[in-house]
Parts: structure tokens; sequence; C-alpha cells
């Protein structure tokens, strides 16, 4: 089997999977009925309850997932990024990729030099292009699988005639393999011819090597993703049929059911007077009656303020709908079983209760926490290796890059400035407390630079060196110490707690 057709086989084998993961995230999702009756009745009204709760999931872990700055080793690299990052307005770009990561399993990015009228590249200019798992996948080799062996991009165009016709390219480390569809048919290799654009070859050359890069919540080598609200599909459908049930209710409440006792062996009325005539009762043509030829019409209306002659009727009761708490008691329940599979706090599906703060939020998020710790580590080396990939587009080979994330923790203002004092007072540096804050390494370096953002610390050291100073006296008055060694680490502490010298001579 050629590399054209494992990959259309792929492809579309792990379609169905993105379909439904996309539907528990977006909607809509199959309701599931135990009763054929309540399933054609409901789906013939075109009726829909749906309150999905995927994204809660999705997003839990998405809105932890920030990066805060991309540096190479120079400032010259690190300008390269930046503006290859606004041209392609990355800021929105990376969270999307990411998020989409999370709700579908995998996600995927490539880049290729922007080319001018004559197909040349444009100096200083990379081209990023998203993809969608459902039009690209990655096909790892079976004996390295951390190693890509090809991709495919799919997707549907036009002819000049208006037909519908299916392009493909098979992306190669050292080659692009351009293919168009014969027909409309397009699931084997048997389907496609190459594909030769004006001024491009059906076989493009590649230089820059393997152009495609897969993002997946694993981060293992050769495996797939898992969408991550996954093990909240049987949560989910939990929910929707207790929303189905509650709803029923409401309807019921609307028209409830009702009867009519007689003493035995009394006659009643005709079948055509028993009848109540409601929305429920219908012929299979969708005719408001009883009979399938759409004749007969019942003399009793359950308008308001009608009156009923039951002849030969004792007495009329009414059927009562389930109370609403048998659905809401349990749709408590089912979140609660829901949030500890999926590893999300309850509070984020319920935030009209009350959410806990300061060491009960970062108890109640500590499994979060770990779960976008986690998802942080596999994306984290993709993205280093996307970069070093549009650097060496650039010209910039072998170039090292660092990604800065915003903090994972979940923890309210003043617990973070505690923490923060309280790590600078054992020694760790201004500069590293205040980016564990979230403050940009930019913002940061600038304060350090303005010679403000240790000067608390340096008040604070001023008058430990007071204190010391006075022992040190108590010292060489004991003979414990002699004066040159006083004076020289007292010159020591005092170039610590102050600085180097405006001038940057120390």
């Amino acid at each position: 089997m050629s590399d054209l057709d494992d990959a259309l086989k792929a492809i579309d084998d792990a379609a169905p999977g993105y379909d439904k993961a996309k539907a528990y995230s977006d909607g809509p999702v199959e309701e599931v009925f135990t009763s054929r009756r309540v399933r054609r009745l409901l789906r013939d009204q075109g009726v829909e309850f749906e309150t999905l709760h995927g994204d809660v999931v999705i997003d839990a872990v998405a809105d932890k997932l920030t990066v805060e700055a991309i540096t190479s080793d120079t400032e010259a690299r690190t300008k390269l990024i930046a503006e290859v990052d606004e041209a392609n307005n990355m800021a929105q770009v990376r969270p999307a990729v990411m998020r989409r990561a999370l709700q579908l399993g995998d996600s995927y990015l490539s880049a290729w030099p922007v080319l001018d009228a004559a197909g040349n590249p444009v100096k200083g200019k990379v081209l990023i292009s998203v993809h969608s798992p459902k039009a690209m996948r990655v096909l790892y080799d079976e004996d390295e699988p951390g190693t890509p062996r090809v991709a495919i991009q799919k997707w549907v165009v036009r002819t000049p005639v208006g037909a519908k016709r299916t392009r493909v390219d098979l992306l190669y480390a050292d080659r692009i393999e351009h293919y168009i569809s014969l027909g409309a048919r397009s699931s084997k290799a048997g389907d496609f011819q190459p594909y030769e654009a004006e001024g491009r070859d059906a076989v493009e050359e590649n230089p820059y090597g393997f152009p495609v890069f897969h993002f997946h919540g694993t981060g293992l080598p050769g495996e797939y993703g898992t969408p991550e609200h996954k093990c909240f599909y049987g949560t989910q459908n939990k929910l929707l049929k207790l929303e189905i049930g509650d709803m029923a209710g409401v309807d019921f409440n609307t028209l409830p059911q009702r009867l009519g006792l007689r003493d035995a062996g009394k006659p009643g009325p005709s079948p055509v007077d028993d009848l109540d005539e409601d929305e429920f009762l219908a012929s299979p043509d969708g005719q408001r009656t009883s009979s399938t030829t759409g004749d007969r019409k019942s003399k009793l209306s359950s308008e308001p303020g009608s009156f009923w002659d039951l002849e030969g009727y004792r007495d009329v009761k009414q059927l009562d709908p389930g109370s609403p708490a048998v659905f809401l008691d349990r749709r408590e329940a089912y979140l609660r079983e829901g949030s500890v599979v999926s590893k999300t706090p309850l509070h984020l599906f319920d935030r009209t209760g009350q959410i806990p703060s300061g060491e009960s939020l970062k108890t109640a998020n500590e499994p979060l926490d770990n779960k976008s710790r986690r998802r942080r580590t596999a994306f984290d080396p993709t993205w280093r290796a996307f970069y070093r990939f549009v650097l060496k587009i650039l010209g910039e080979d072998d170039a090292p890059v660092t990604l800065t994330w915003a903090p994972i923790e979940s923890t309210d203002k003043t617990t973070k400035l505690n923490q923060a004092k309280q790590e600078q007072e054992v020694g760790v540096p201004v500069g590293q407390s205040l980016m564990g804050l979230g403050y940009k390494p930019d913002d940061v370096k600038r304060w350090l630079d303005d010679g403000d953002g240790g000067l608390p610390q340096r008040i604070a050291m001023v008058a430990q060196l007071g204190t010391a100073v006075g022992d040190f006296a108590s010292a060489v008055a004991a003979g414990l110490m002699d004066q040159a060694t006083v004076q020289q680490v007292i010159t020591k502490l005092v170039g610590d707690v102050t600085g180097p010298d405006d001038d940057g001579t120390g």
C-alpha cells in the first residue's frame, strides 16, 4: 500500500472521533431515549434540550495555558520571532491551537516561506497555517515512533466549470507531493493523479525539513491525543436525559394526563365524546385527531373556561408529574461525578454557589492544576520545535527557543503576594519572584534596570546590616576578628545591598 493510500485511510478513519468530540463540545448531541414513543414525539416536534458542559472541561485547562513570551539566545533572533508572530496574529492563534488540541485531541500547524508572484521566498516573511485534524494528519514511522513519516493535507476545490474535486498534499521532510482527484471519489490512491500548478511541479522540493507540527495532550511520540472532555461524555448523556425528562414534566404541567372513573357496569358516553384532543393526540399524518382519516373530532376541548359534560363518570382525576427535585438532585450528583472523572472543580460548573478562595481554592483546583501542568509539558516542546523551524526558514539554523508560561496555580492575589514575599526573604531573586506572580519578563527587567525592583529588600537589608556592624564591633573588641577582615566583609555587604553604581562600574 502506498503512502497516499495509508494517509487517506488514516484521515478518513479518524474523522468520526473528531466529529463526536466537537458535538460534545459545540453540539448537537444525539439525545438518548429508552422510550421509542417519547423519542418519536419529541423529534416530530423538533424538540431539543441541550446544555452542554464539554466546554467547561476544555476551557478549564485551556485558560491555564498562556504563553507570556518567546525568546531566543540573541535579541536579533527574538525580534525575528516577534515579527513573525505579529504578522501571523499568533497572540490569538496560539491559544486557539492549544484549545483545539484539547477539544478534538489533535491540532496542527505548518510554516512555509511567503512567496512572491514568481514563486520565490520573500526575505524575512513566514506564512503560518492552522489545520484542523479533519483536514490534516501526521503518520509516524513504525520503527521510530517519534519521527513523522508523512503528513496529509486534504481539502475540496472547485474546477472552473464548478465541479468538486479533492486536493491532497503529502508533506515529507524533503519534498511535497501534490495530487487532485479524477472525479468525486477520493478515498483511494487510484482516485487521484499528480497535480501541477502554474510555475510549480507536482513534486516540490522542501529544503527546510518536516513542516508540520502536531499538538496533542499526551506529548508521547508517535501517539495521537484524546479529547479533554471524552471522560465527560457519559455524564453529559445522563444530564441531557434528565433535562429532557424535566422539560417533559413542564409540558405535563401544561397539558396534564387526566382520567375518569365510572361505576362498574355503568355505560359511558360514546368513544368520540371521551376524547380530549391535544398536541399529543395525532395520527401518523400529523392531523390533530384520533382517526387515521382525519374526519373524527372530539367535542371536548382543552381551551380555558370550557365546560365538559362527562355523562356516566363518577369522578375525574389528574396525574401530576414527578417533582422537579427528582431531576435537580440527580443533576447535582451527576455533575459531581463528572467533576471527579474530568478533574474539573465543581465550582466551574456552577458559579452561582460559594466559590472557594485562599487555601480552599488551591486544594479544590489541585487536580486541575496538575492536569494542566501535564498538558503544558506536552505542548511546550512542540512550540519550541515549531519556532526553531520558523527561525530556520529565516536563515537562523539550530537556534534555541525558550517559552515563558503564565503560572498554572489558581491563587488569589493576596496569597500570591505573601508567597512572593516569603520567597524573597529566603533569598529568591526579586526578578524571579515577580515573574512567578505573572509579570512579563520585559516589565520585570525594566523595573530592575530602573533600580526600583529590589528597593524594599534593600531597605530591609540595610537595617540588618546595621545590626551586623554592631556585632562585628563586639567581635573586634573581644579579639575574635581583626579590623581589616571586618572592613572587607562590610565593604562586600554594602556592595550587595546598594547594588552597582549608576555608571554600572560597581
